[in-house]
């Protein structure tokens, strides 16, 4: 994947996180993971819809509230 194509999964990944896990309190070393498990999703094909749904069950595994 080049960078160009790396900014864009992760933008996706940004903007479906920030949508459906606002205010949601998780550790700061869990970050990376929640990209890994977008960038696996986008790898997989998921749309903006399924991509959100894979991070909300991740983050829920992980919330500290």
């Amino acid at each position: 994947m080049t960078k160009a194509q790396l900014k864009k999964v992760d933008a996706r990944i940004t903007k479906a996180y920030t949508s459906s896990c606002n205010g949601v309190e998780i550790p700061m070393m869990k970050i990376p993971e929640i990209f890994k498990v977008g960038r696996a999703a986008v790898a997989e094909g998921a749309d903006d819809e399924a991509l959100k749904a894979k991070i909300v069950a991740f983050v829920a595994t992980i919330r500290a509230n």
